[in-house]
């Protein structure tokens, strides 16, 4: 599996469970982020060029407003490669910059990882915050560092804690982490040199805050299985096609009889994949009853604790197939906003048993 990185982009001081790919380099190598930065070969600049639109009549170039961001030729590639579409304020930082500016970080925050995704939209950083008790559990601290090089997002920080005896990714979440560094892409991006001064000011304090909030779901004990099935539907929910949501408010009384016959006819492939989305729902949610269930028998202190439900959703989107992209699905993607979901009820669940 190749994880969506971009060739053999990735490296990596020691190797997680979730991939086969990348350079992994020695526990005792410490390296800036500079230098991990030109080791993974993510040190490819990318430039924003005006985009045109061509009046097919007159064969006339009209100005857009609007730009490519757009990388060069790698990997025997015979073009560029475009890797996004921006506005004119959309201004772009390389990662040599930015690797820079976490160059003071990484001597406290020894670089774990550097990688890039796709064709390169998107690089991170990763830096190993040390170690930490949770739920009575070792896990070791990380903090990523993610740019968004298509337009899509700011340059961004998350909090994201990993299970030891497992290798369990437990993202926080880049919009639920208690650090709120986020950095968009304008003019002032590359001048704002002293975000990192504040950004390790917040990395102290996130680091209590965040630990103290996930032992808060074991410490409130064991609650009922309505409980823990609230915490893993919360994470997975089906989603009603929006025509099939649109056609419900329509009945026969308000359109014509060949409008309405059509309007059933499309209907029927709406429903088999409304029907479709319940059943690929119902069964993520036994996956995760299933985990809910080992994670019992493995740790019968933290039974059935809000803490349980959530490693129960965290597993089952770590290590479940069927997803191409599963490093940026876990961190950035749709498994992530699972494991946040199911986060946000857990709390929800702690506090009214409390």
């Amino acid at each position: 599996m190749s994880a969506n990185i971009f060739g053999d982009r990735l490296l990596l001081r020691r190797e997680p469970a979730w991939h086969n790919v990348g350079e992994v380099f020695d526990a005792a190598e410490k390296l800036t982020a500079t230098e991990a930065a030109k080791r993974a070969r993510v040190d490819f600049p990318i430039e924003k060029w005006p985009l045109q639109a061509i009046d097919p009549v007159t064969g006339k170039n009209l100005a857009t407003n609007q730009y490519a961001v757009v990388r060069g030729q790698m990997d025997n590639e015979s073009e560029h490669q475009i890797l996004g579409t921006v506005g004119e304020k959309w201004t772009p930082i390389q990662a040599l910059d930015i690797a820079a500016k976490l160059d003071p970080l990484s001597q406290k925050y020894p670089v774990e990882t550097v990688g890039a995704l796709g064709k390169g939209e998107r690089i991170f950083f990763s830096l190993d915050a040390g170690e930490s008790q949770i739920a009575q559990e070792d896990h070791h601290l990380y903090y990523l560092v993610t740019d968004h090089r298509d337009g899509s997002g700011a340059l961004q920080i998350a909090f994201t804690p990993v299970r030891v005896v497992c290798q369990n990714t437990l993202v926080y979440g880049l919009d639920r982490s208690a650090i709120k560094v986020s950095l968009p892409h304008t003019r002032t991006i590359d001048a704002d040199s002293t975000w990192y001064m504040n950004l390790l000011a917040q990395m102290n304090e996130a680091k209590d805050k965040v630990t103290d909030a996930m032992n808060f779901l074991a410490e409130v004990g064991p609650v009922s299985k309505v409980e823990t099935d609230r915490i893993i539907n919360a994470a997975y929910k089906a989603s009603k096609p929006n025509r099939l949501k649109m056609s419900d408010t329509v009945s026969k009384d308000n359109i014509n009889a060949k409008a309405w016959s059509k309007l059933l006819n499309d209907r029927k492939d709406e429903q088999i994949l409304w029907q479709n989305n319940i059943t690929r729902t119902e069964r993520f949610r036994e996956a995760a009853n299933e985990r809910l269930d080992v994670f019992n028998q493995d740790f019968p202190r933290l039974a059935n604790t809000p803490w349980a439900a959530w490693q129960a959703v965290c597993e089952t989107e770590d290590y479940r197939k069927g997803h191409a992209d599963a490093l940026g699905s876990a961190v950035f993607g749709d498994r992530a906003q699972a494991k946040v979901r199911a986060y946000t009820k857990a709390q929800e669940v702690a506090r009214l048993a409390r």
